[in-house]
């Protein structure tokens, strides 16, 4: 077990705070850390992932804080390994995914324990994402920041055991989830070649991995929750506004989907090119018309994604 430096250990650990990092912005990954240092509750461990970075995130790097931190290598690149190496390296019956470019509110550990311990159907939650930004960005963007990991549903709960997407089911920065249900996670990841093909790797910017933690949770009885008792601040790196990286990345969400689905069994129409001709003009049409021509142009990525994916072997 790890506690706070200079404490005393006791008993088994109950939460872990798991943070996958790749090639990370070091003044990021400070602010990360030092927010894990304000929290109000004292018995945790951090587990840090390094997923093959360049060069190798340095003990030393993560050292000053008064949290103690191990850091384990990952060296298959991807989201999906690195969460699946950061589970099995976790001594918690809690686990806390938390992105190297988060800063959690100081209770942000304390009222998830509370939550998980009152809740005991819930076995996967996350809260608010604020978004930090290094300078203004245009409006149209804002619109977008959802498909970045950037939310806030409102003070009250939702809560739903439905296996789909909806606002009760949490973003992968912040979220929370049961050991069993990770483990759950591990075990779909092993089985179901394709589930490798979900969450970022490298410069490929796929999701998904998250929605398949959910989906655990719901294959094992438990729901899904928004808890905006839990708040973070999402900062985001200047380099993921840019039009051309929101285009990918919102593709890759609708390739996502598609990989999704067939993981869990179920179909998926292979659109033809006639078909594909005439519906994909369509949807851009009406993106545009529901939202302007820059918000609706980037978003209609994700009908790309999703097309391309379709057509592709399994």
């Amino acid at each position: 077990m790890c506690r706070r430096a200079g404490s005393e250990v006791s008993n088994p650990v109950k939460v872990s705070v798991i943070i996958c990092t790749y090639n990370p912005m070091l003044e990021l990954l400070h602010s990360a850390m030092a927010s894990l240092e304000r929290q109000t509750m004292t018995d945790f461990e951090v587990v840090v992932v390094d997923n093959n970075s360049s060069p190798p995130v340095d003990q030393v790097a993560v050292q000053r804080y008064g949290v103690t931190i191990r850091i384990v290598r990952e060296a298959r690149q991807g989201l999906t390994y690195a969460r699946c190496t950061g589970i099995a390296a976790a001594g918690g019956d809690l686990l806390v995914f938390v992105d190297d470019d988060n800063y959690l509110d100081p209770d942000y550990l304390e009222q998830s324990l509370r939550i998980a311990q009152e809740e005991p159907r819930i076995g996967h939650f996350g809260g608010i994402a604020r978004v930090g930004l290094a300078k203004a960005i245009p409006h149209w963007k804002h619109k977008l920041l959802p498909y970045l990991g950037v939310r806030d549903y409102g003070p009250h709960p939702i809560t739903s055991d439905e296996p789909r997407w909806g606002k009760w089911e949490p973003i992968g920065a912040g979220m929370v989830t049961r050991r069993r249900v990770a483990e759950h996670f591990v075990w779909l990841v092993a089985e179901r070649n394709a589930a490798t093909l979900l969450g970022r790797r490298g410069a490929l910017l796929l999701s998904g991995e998250d929605t398949l933690m959910a989906r655990a949770a719901n294959l094992l009885g438990y729901s899904c929750s928004y808890q905006p008792a839990l708040k973070l601040t999402h900062f985001m790196k200047p380099s993921r506004l840019k039009v051309s990286v929101l285009a990918r990345t919102i593709a890759g969400h609708g390739r996502a989907y598609v990989v999704l689905e067939r993981i869990l069994g179920r179909p998926i129409d292979v659109p033809g090119l006639s078909w594909i001709v005439r519906e994909l003009p369509l949807r851009l049409y009406r993106r545009v018309q529901a939202d302007g021509l820059a918000t609706g142009a980037v978003a209609w990525f994700w009908d790309l994604g999703y097309f391309r994916q379709a057509r592709r072997p399994r």
